[in-house]
């Protein structure tokens, strides 16, 4: 979990996923950096953003499937939803 900061926007948390998407690329060698930034609907390309990581949800894993996946990014959030809701 990480809480965003846009300067023109305020602070959000977010999920954050850094690693290589072994479900996609299992034999990538570069490590990406994706946000999910929780109830935000707009575009934040080309926007600066400051990141403050405050918990860690998991380790990085391969699933099978692209719904397995999906599932446990949803519960990845809820999980996010939570912390936040503590802090």
């Amino acid at each position: 979990m990480s809480r965003a900061d846009w300067l023109d926007s305020g602070v959000r948390s977010a999920a954050i996923s850094v690693g290589r998407r072994p479900t996609f690329y299992a034999d990538a060698g570069l490590s990406l950096v994706e946000a999910y930034v929780l109830d935000f609907d707009g575009d934040l390309y080309g926007r600066k953003a400051r990141v403050r990581f405050t918990h860690r949800l998991r380790g990085q894993e391969r699933f099978d499937a692209v719904d397995d996946l999906i599932a446990q990014m949803r519960l990845d959030v809820e999980r996010v939803r939570a912390l936040a809701s503590e802090e």
